[in-house]
């Protein structure tokens, strides 16, 4: 067994499968450090004798529960453990659940990057923002193109998805050939650079796939993904019948969508305002890459948009999700200096409802129509396609490439279990459909499969400069504060005879009191109870501050439990002079 990898007892899910004796330390070993089991931080190693693969480095964002945490990205306890055997990441494409973690693996250490040009064009922007120790060393790569890495060999097929540039990994290894699809979907009408590579899977499929990991994340949809070409005559439909000035919301890296809106505009005469940060480095990098051509003559600059009539002005801007600070939203409550919602207004959704966001989406929802605007989202109009192949397009795959073995990733558990399922439908059997969580060794030896160990795996959180510094307990106490409130007593107290210099002082934020004569009854009563314990307590026990602390926070609590039915978090000062 090597070092730093720690064995778990076999699970419930793939009990016979489960051989730590058949670790071989000459076996090409697959590990997902994240992504598996769980929507976003996809990170996929690939690991033979001494050479490490990374393939995608990607985070995760935080939902409202996690207090301050800004991103997450894996623990990568297990990449480092030997950093001298990782001897390169390779990226499929630029969305941030495949890139996010880039920089903080890179502060470490110091490996070539191979990724698609606008996906390097984004990580290029994005290391900009970190002080890493280290240049590092980005290489393009295209789809036909090939690399040799130690005994691996990697070619790199075109796939189809919600963002310029992406790619399919085919990995060769003494040990089989694996098919790393990356996130993809067939739209057969897509923009001229980012047609599906048909024949090149099928070729593949035609000469052999020992295992294919496959995205799995709508595989709850039936039938196939719309194309952008649908999103296209909808959008326009819609712009058609607007009156006044059209909002679009997407995701910024929705390149492809904004192709749509640009080609809708020019037909409607509308002149376009991109606002957001975001959307400026992705339109920036889309430039640069030739993914995107923009009509500098429909563009306008931000004061311009309530200057011209309101028929002639789209806005295409972040914040389809309700993300706070975002364009939509202060364009929403009023708080844009520029741009404002009119009566007659139509604002558009171009984009999916990313889980944990609904609440904050229904609330801008309610805004924008109380301001007066019509708002329109995929629920009412075909204003929007899923980057991610539904059901037909992963059967399709699965198909082309016929794999010996296959294993699901991109996806909650149950996503992984349905892909599983319809991998059986096409003929590969329920024993070689391999269903695994993040941390789990996929070992393949002379095309056999088995899983034989487990290595560290788990969340890291970023919080502001910190990473890792915010654990689960912290967050459990921000949480605690936020639901229940604070309560600060501070006393004073002369050392060697306990005698108060000053105090008890009560502060309290966020503690729900009813009225403000009220509020000062429940102060002063938790004011003589810190008093009365004073007078109860042998001298041992004052001079002793630790334990008056915890006294003193139990009877607060007491006061403010009593009153109010709550226990907010109460925190006990105590100074000896």
């Amino acid at each position: 067994m090597k070092p730093g990898v720690t064995l778990r007892l076999p699970t419930e899910y793939l009990p016979d499968h489960f051989d730590p004796d058949a670790w071989d330390d000459h076996a090409l070993h697959v590990i997902p450090l994240g992504g598996v089991g769980e929507i976003g931080m996809n990170n996929m190693l690939y690991c033979q004798e001494n050479t490490r693969i990374l393939i995608d480095c990607g985070a995760l964002f935080p939902d409202d529960s996690l207090y301050g945490v800004d991103l997450i990205v894996p623990d990568y306890t297990y990449l480092l453990s030997e950093p001298e055997k990782l001897k390169a990441i390779i990226l499929t494409h630029g969305h941030e659940d495949h890139i996010g973690s880039l920089p903080f693996v890179l502060k470490e250490v110091n490996v070539p990057v191979y990724g698609p040009p606008y996906a390097l064009g984004i990580v290029r922007r994005k290391l900009e923002e970190h002080d890493l120790p280290h240049k590092p060393q980005l290489i393009p790569i295209h789809p036909g193109d090939k690399l040799n890495l130690g005994l691996f060999q990697f070619r790199f097929l075109r796939v189809n998805h919600s963002i310029p540039d992406c790619l399919s990994v085919v990995i060769d290894t003494p040990h089989g050939r694996l098919l790393h699809t990356g996130d993809f979907r067939m739209d057969v009408t897509p923009a001229p650079q980012d047609h599906f590579d048909y024949a090149g899977f099928g070729e593949i499929g035609d000469q052999g796939v020992t295992c294919l990991l496959s995205d799995s994340t709508n595989v709850e949809v039936p039938g196939f993904t719309a194309s952008e070409q649908d999103v296209g005559r909808a959008l326009l439909d819609v712009f058609m019948e607007a009156k006044g000035k059209v909002f679009v919301s997407c995701f910024a890296s929705s390149i492809p969508r904004i192709q749509e809106i640009l080609s809708v505009c020019k037909k409607t005469g509308r002149h376009i305002h991109f606002s957001g940060r975001s959307m400026q480095t992705h339109l920036g990098v889309a430039q640069q890459t030739g993914y995107v051509k923009l009509p500098y003559d429909l563009l306008i600059p931000e004061e311009a948009v309530s200057q011209l009539p309101p028929d002639k002005v789209c806005v295409v801007l972040t914040g389809s999700q309700g993300e706070f600070r975002s364009s939509l939203v202060r364009i929403a409550t009023g708080e844009h200096k520029q741009i404002k919602i009119q009566e007659g207004d139509t604002v558009i959704f171009s984009s999916r409802i990313i889980p944990g966001h609904e609440r904050a989406i229904n609330r801008l929802i309610d805004t924008l129509y109380r301001q007066g605007a019509e708002v329109v989202t995929s629920k009412n109009a075909q204003v929007h396609t899923s980057g991610h192949g539904h059901a037909g397009e992963l059967l399709t795959m699965l198909n082309l490439v016929r794999p010996k073995h296959f294993i699901p990733v991109h996806g909650e558990w149950r996503h992984l279990v349905k892909h599983g399922r319809l991998a059986q439908k096409v003929g590969i059997e329920s024993r070689n459909v391999h269903l695994i969580q993040s941390g789990d060794v996929v070992q393949f030896n002379e095309e056999q499969c088995s899983l034989v160990g487990r290595v560290v795996t788990g969340r890291v959180f970023v919080d502001g400069k910190g990473v890792g510094d915010v654990a689960m307990p912290i967050i459990q106490q921000r949480r605690k504060m936020a639901e229940t409130g604070l309560i600060v007593t501070i006393l004073v107290l002369e050392g060697e005879t306990g005698k108060i210099l000053s105090g008890p002082d009560i502060i309290s934020r966020g503690v729900t009191l009813v009225e403000d004569e009220q509020s000062q009854k429940f102060f002063t009563e938790a004011k003589q109870r810190i008093l009365r314990l004073l007078d109860e307590l042998p001298p041992r026990s004052i001079q002793d501050v630790e334990t008056l602390k915890e006294e003193m926070r139990l009877s607060v609590r007491r006061v403010f439990h009593k009153a109010l039915e709550r226990k907010p978090v109460v925190i006990p000062v105590v100074i000896q002079m």
